[in-house]
Protein backbone atom coordinates (compact mmCIF):
# COMPACT_ATOMS: atom_id res chain seq x y z
CA UNK A 1 0.00 0.00 0.00
CA UNK A 2 1.38 3.48 -0.89
CA UNK A 3 2.68 5.48 2.09
CA UNK A 4 0.15 8.26 1.63
CA UNK A 5 -2.71 5.74 1.83
CA UNK A 6 -1.28 4.17 4.98
CA UNK A 7 -0.98 7.60 6.58
CA UNK A 8 -4.52 8.64 5.67
CA UNK A 9 -6.46 5.35 5.73
CA UNK A 10 -8.37 6.44 8.84
CA UNK A 11 -9.56 9.70 7.29
CA UNK A 12 -13.18 9.78 6.15
CA UNK A 13 -15.74 12.28 4.99
CA UNK A 14 -17.07 14.31 7.89
CA UNK A 15 -20.80 14.75 7.43
CA UNK A 16 -22.87 17.27 9.36
CA UNK A 17 -25.92 16.64 7.18
CA UNK A 18 -26.91 13.98 4.63
CA UNK A 19 -24.84 13.64 1.48
CA UNK A 20 -26.67 12.51 -1.68
CA UNK A 21 -24.38 11.10 -4.36
CA UNK A 22 -26.00 11.29 -7.81
CA UNK A 23 -25.36 9.21 -10.91
CA UNK A 24 -27.29 10.46 -13.95
CA UNK A 25 -27.71 8.70 -17.31
CA UNK A 26 -29.38 10.64 -20.10
CA UNK A 27 -30.36 10.94 -23.74
CA UNK A 28 -27.51 13.36 -24.52
CA UNK A 29 -24.85 15.75 -23.29
CA UNK A 30 -26.68 19.09 -23.47
CA UNK A 31 -28.51 19.63 -20.15
CA UNK A 32 -30.89 22.09 -21.80
CA UNK A 33 -32.26 19.50 -24.24
CA UNK A 34 -31.32 16.10 -22.79
CA UNK A 35 -33.65 14.02 -20.65
CA UNK A 36 -32.86 11.67 -17.78
CA UNK A 37 -33.27 7.95 -18.50
CA UNK A 38 -31.78 6.64 -15.25
CA UNK A 39 -31.07 8.27 -11.90
CA UNK A 40 -29.36 6.62 -8.95
CA UNK A 41 -29.06 8.29 -5.54
CA UNK A 42 -26.78 6.95 -2.82
CA UNK A 43 -27.64 8.87 0.35
CA UNK A 44 -25.46 8.73 3.46
CA UNK A 45 -26.67 10.32 6.70
CA UNK A 46 -24.31 11.69 9.38
CA UNK A 47 -25.00 8.65 11.57
CA UNK A 48 -23.77 6.37 8.77
CA UNK A 49 -27.18 5.20 7.57
CA UNK A 50 -27.09 4.44 3.85
CA UNK A 51 -30.00 4.42 1.43
CA UNK A 52 -30.02 3.69 -2.30
CA UNK A 53 -32.69 4.68 -4.78
CA UNK A 54 -32.40 3.95 -8.50
CA UNK A 55 -35.02 4.41 -11.20
CA UNK A 56 -35.19 4.04 -14.97
CA UNK A 57 -37.63 6.49 -16.55
CA UNK A 58 -39.22 7.07 -19.93
CA UNK A 59 -37.62 10.30 -21.19
CA UNK A 60 -40.56 10.92 -23.56
CA UNK A 61 -38.09 11.42 -26.42
CA UNK A 62 -36.06 8.95 -28.46
CA UNK A 63 -32.75 7.79 -26.98
CA UNK A 64 -29.99 8.30 -29.59
CA UNK A 65 -27.88 5.22 -30.44
CA UNK A 66 -24.74 6.99 -29.18
CA UNK A 67 -26.30 7.42 -25.75
CA UNK A 68 -27.38 3.78 -25.69
CA UNK A 69 -23.78 2.77 -26.37
CA UNK A 70 -22.76 4.58 -23.18
CA UNK A 71 -25.37 3.39 -20.69
CA UNK A 72 -26.95 0.39 -22.44
CA UNK A 73 -30.52 1.73 -22.18
CA UNK A 74 -32.57 1.80 -25.39
CA UNK A 75 -36.04 2.98 -26.37
CA UNK A 76 -37.27 -0.59 -25.92
CA UNK A 77 -36.07 -0.61 -22.30
CA UNK A 78 -38.01 2.53 -21.32
CA UNK A 79 -41.15 1.94 -23.35
CA UNK A 80 -43.26 0.92 -20.34
CA UNK A 81 -41.41 2.88 -17.64
CA UNK A 82 -42.94 5.81 -15.71
CA UNK A 83 -41.95 9.31 -16.77
CA UNK A 84 -39.78 11.59 -14.61
CA UNK A 85 -42.69 13.56 -13.19
CA UNK A 86 -43.94 10.36 -11.54
CA UNK A 87 -40.89 10.49 -9.27
CA UNK A 88 -40.14 14.22 -9.20
CA UNK A 89 -41.90 15.21 -5.96
CA UNK A 90 -40.69 12.17 -3.98
CA UNK A 91 -37.16 12.69 -5.30
CA UNK A 92 -37.11 16.36 -4.30
CA UNK A 93 -38.26 15.36 -0.82
CA UNK A 94 -35.57 12.67 -0.63
CA UNK A 95 -32.90 15.24 -1.53
CA UNK A 96 -34.24 17.89 0.83
CA UNK A 97 -31.56 19.04 3.27
CA UNK A 98 -28.81 17.06 1.53
CA UNK A 99 -25.46 18.21 0.27
CA UNK A 100 -24.85 16.85 -3.23
CA UNK A 101 -21.99 14.96 -4.86
CA UNK A 102 -21.27 13.28 -8.18
CA UNK A 103 -18.67 12.83 -10.92
CA UNK A 104 -18.97 15.68 -13.40
CA UNK A 105 -22.07 16.83 -11.55
CA UNK A 106 -21.39 20.57 -11.78
CA UNK A 107 -21.23 20.76 -15.55
CA UNK A 108 -23.86 18.22 -16.45
CA UNK A 109 -25.67 16.05 -13.91
CA UNK A 110 -26.92 18.81 -11.64
CA UNK A 111 -27.98 21.27 -14.39
CA UNK A 112 -29.89 18.41 -16.07
CA UNK A 113 -31.62 17.44 -12.83
CA UNK A 114 -32.57 21.06 -12.16
CA UNK A 115 -33.98 21.35 -15.69
CA UNK A 116 -36.08 18.21 -15.18
CA UNK A 117 -37.50 19.54 -11.91
CA UNK A 118 -38.30 22.89 -13.54
CA UNK A 119 -40.03 21.23 -16.51
CA UNK A 120 -42.26 19.37 -14.08
CA UNK A 121 -43.05 22.31 -11.83
CA UNK A 122 -41.23 20.93 -8.78
CA UNK A 123 -39.25 23.40 -6.70
CA UNK A 124 -35.63 22.41 -6.19
CA UNK A 125 -32.77 24.72 -5.24
CA UNK A 126 -29.09 24.18 -4.55
CA UNK A 127 -28.85 27.34 -2.49
CA UNK A 128 -27.28 26.60 0.88
CA UNK A 129 -26.04 23.17 -0.19
CA UNK A 130 -22.47 22.02 -0.71
CA UNK A 131 -21.95 20.60 -4.22
CA UNK A 132 -18.90 18.33 -4.41
CA UNK A 133 -17.75 17.26 -7.85
CA UNK A 134 -15.45 14.24 -7.52
CA UNK A 135 -14.10 14.90 -11.03
CA UNK A 136 -13.01 18.42 -10.10
CA UNK A 137 -11.38 17.04 -6.95
CA UNK A 138 -9.62 14.34 -8.99
CA UNK A 139 -8.22 16.90 -11.41
CA UNK A 140 -7.00 18.99 -8.49
CA UNK A 141 -5.26 15.99 -6.91
CA UNK A 142 -3.88 14.64 -10.18
CA UNK A 143 -3.70 17.30 -12.91
CA UNK A 144 -4.28 15.92 -16.41
CA UNK A 145 -2.33 18.20 -18.73
CA UNK A 146 0.86 18.26 -20.80
CA UNK A 147 2.94 19.79 -18.03
CA UNK A 148 1.97 17.17 -15.43
CA UNK A 149 2.39 14.31 -17.94
CA UNK A 150 5.87 15.56 -18.85
CA UNK A 151 6.83 15.85 -15.20
CA UNK A 152 5.63 12.32 -14.44
CA UNK A 153 6.90 10.39 -17.45
CA UNK A 154 9.94 12.43 -18.54
CA UNK A 155 11.02 14.26 -15.42
CA UNK A 156 11.57 17.90 -14.62
CA UNK A 157 9.55 20.83 -15.88
CA UNK A 158 9.13 21.46 -19.57
CA UNK A 159 9.81 25.04 -20.53
CA UNK A 160 7.10 26.20 -22.94
CA UNK A 161 8.90 28.29 -25.54
CA UNK A 162 5.97 28.44 -27.93
CA UNK A 163 7.92 26.34 -30.42
CA UNK A 164 5.47 23.87 -31.99
CA UNK A 165 8.27 21.43 -32.84
CA UNK A 166 9.49 21.49 -29.26
CA UNK A 167 5.97 20.77 -28.03
CA UNK A 168 5.65 17.81 -30.41
CA UNK A 169 9.02 16.51 -29.23
CA UNK A 170 7.81 16.76 -25.63
CA UNK A 171 4.74 14.65 -26.51
CA UNK A 172 7.02 12.03 -28.09
CA UNK A 173 9.12 12.03 -24.93
CA UNK A 174 5.96 11.51 -22.85
CA UNK A 175 4.99 8.49 -24.98
CA UNK A 176 8.49 7.06 -24.54
CA UNK A 177 8.22 7.61 -20.81
CA UNK A 178 4.79 5.97 -20.66
CA UNK A 179 6.16 2.85 -22.40
CA UNK A 180 9.14 2.70 -20.02
CA UNK A 181 6.99 3.12 -16.91
CA UNK A 182 4.20 0.66 -17.72
CA UNK A 183 4.77 -3.07 -17.99
CA UNK A 184 1.25 -3.65 -19.37
CA UNK A 185 1.41 -0.98 -22.08
CA UNK A 186 2.45 -2.31 -25.52
CA UNK A 187 5.25 -0.63 -27.45
CA UNK A 188 4.08 -0.43 -31.08
CA UNK A 189 1.81 2.46 -32.18
CA UNK A 190 -0.85 0.07 -33.54
CA UNK A 191 -0.94 -1.94 -30.33
CA UNK A 192 -0.89 1.20 -28.17
CA UNK A 193 -3.85 2.69 -30.05
CA UNK A 194 -5.90 -0.48 -29.49
CA UNK A 195 -4.76 -0.92 -25.87
CA UNK A 196 -5.65 2.68 -24.96
CA UNK A 197 -9.23 1.97 -26.07
CA UNK A 198 -9.36 -1.29 -24.15
CA UNK A 199 -9.10 -3.44 -27.28
CA UNK A 200 -6.88 -6.52 -27.17
CA UNK A 201 -6.20 -9.63 -29.23
CA UNK A 202 -9.61 -11.04 -28.31
CA UNK A 203 -11.35 -8.35 -30.40
CA UNK A 204 -13.30 -9.57 -33.42
CA UNK A 205 -13.76 -6.10 -34.94
CA UNK A 206 -11.60 -2.93 -34.95
CA UNK A 207 -13.73 -1.28 -32.25
CA UNK A 208 -13.78 -4.27 -29.93
CA UNK A 209 -17.58 -4.26 -29.81
CA UNK A 210 -17.47 -8.03 -30.33
CA UNK A 211 -14.81 -10.21 -28.69
CA UNK A 212 -13.92 -13.88 -28.47
CA UNK A 213 -14.50 -15.77 -25.24
CA UNK A 214 -11.90 -18.26 -24.00
CA UNK A 215 -14.14 -20.98 -25.41
CA UNK A 216 -14.16 -19.35 -28.86
CA UNK A 217 -17.68 -17.92 -28.73
CA UNK A 218 -18.48 -14.43 -29.99
CA UNK A 219 -19.45 -12.11 -27.12
CA UNK A 220 -20.93 -8.62 -27.11
CA UNK A 221 -18.48 -6.27 -25.40
CA UNK A 222 -20.49 -3.11 -24.70
CA UNK A 223 -23.86 -1.81 -23.57
CA UNK A 224 -26.62 -3.72 -21.83
CA UNK A 225 -25.60 -7.09 -23.31
CA UNK A 226 -21.89 -6.81 -22.43
CA UNK A 227 -20.46 -10.25 -21.71
CA UNK A 228 -23.36 -12.15 -23.28
CA UNK A 229 -22.85 -14.65 -26.09
CA UNK A 230 -23.93 -13.31 -29.45
CA UNK A 231 -25.94 -16.44 -30.17
CA UNK A 232 -27.97 -15.86 -26.98
CA UNK A 233 -28.74 -12.25 -27.90
CA UNK A 234 -29.92 -13.44 -31.31
CA UNK A 235 -32.55 -15.45 -29.48
CA UNK A 236 -33.49 -12.91 -26.80
CA UNK A 237 -33.08 -9.44 -28.34
CA UNK A 238 -33.00 -9.52 -32.14
CA UNK A 239 -34.21 -5.87 -32.40
CA UNK A 240 -31.03 -4.79 -30.60
CA UNK A 241 -28.83 -6.42 -33.25
CA UNK A 242 -30.98 -4.97 -36.04
CA UNK A 243 -30.50 -1.54 -34.47
CA UNK A 244 -26.72 -2.09 -34.44
CA UNK A 245 -26.76 -3.23 -38.06
CA UNK A 246 -28.50 -0.03 -39.16
CA UNK A 247 -26.68 2.48 -36.95
CA UNK A 248 -24.10 4.88 -38.39
CA UNK A 249 -22.53 5.09 -34.93
CA UNK A 250 -20.73 1.79 -35.49
CA UNK A 251 -17.81 0.74 -37.67
CA UNK A 252 -18.74 -1.03 -40.91
CA UNK A 253 -17.32 -4.30 -39.61
CA UNK A 254 -19.43 -4.08 -36.44
CA UNK A 255 -22.57 -3.47 -38.48
CA UNK A 256 -21.70 -6.35 -40.81
CA UNK A 257 -21.31 -8.78 -37.87
CA UNK A 258 -24.61 -7.65 -36.34
CA UNK A 259 -26.44 -7.92 -39.65
CA UNK A 260 -25.03 -11.38 -40.33
CA UNK A 261 -26.09 -12.49 -36.84
CA UNK A 262 -29.69 -11.43 -37.50
CA UNK A 263 -29.59 -13.68 -40.58
CA UNK A 264 -28.30 -16.58 -38.52
CA UNK A 265 -24.61 -16.35 -39.45
CA UNK A 266 -22.20 -15.95 -36.53
CA UNK A 267 -18.48 -15.12 -36.78
CA UNK A 268 -16.14 -18.09 -36.61
CA UNK A 269 -12.73 -17.76 -35.05
CA UNK A 270 -9.92 -18.18 -37.55
CA UNK A 271 -11.95 -17.55 -40.69
CA UNK A 272 -12.61 -14.59 -42.97
CA UNK A 273 -12.37 -10.93 -41.93
CA UNK A 274 -13.47 -11.83 -38.43
CA UNK A 275 -10.31 -13.82 -37.76
CA UNK A 276 -7.92 -12.81 -35.02
CA UNK A 277 -4.95 -14.27 -36.90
Amino acid sequence: MPDFLMQNEERQLELTRPLAVLDVQSTGLDPTSARIVKLSVFRVDPDGTERVKSVVVNPEISIPPGATQVHGISDLDVMDRPVFRSYARALADHLDGCDLAGFGIERFGLPLLQAEFERNGVEFTIEGRAVVDAMTVFHRLEPRNLVSAYSRFVGGVRADSGDDAQGAHAIFAILQGEVRNSAEMPSSPTAIAAWAKGIDESAIDPEGKFVWSEEGDALINFGKHRGERLIEVVGTDLPYLKWMAGSDNFDDEVRKIAESATDGYLPERGSGSNSDD
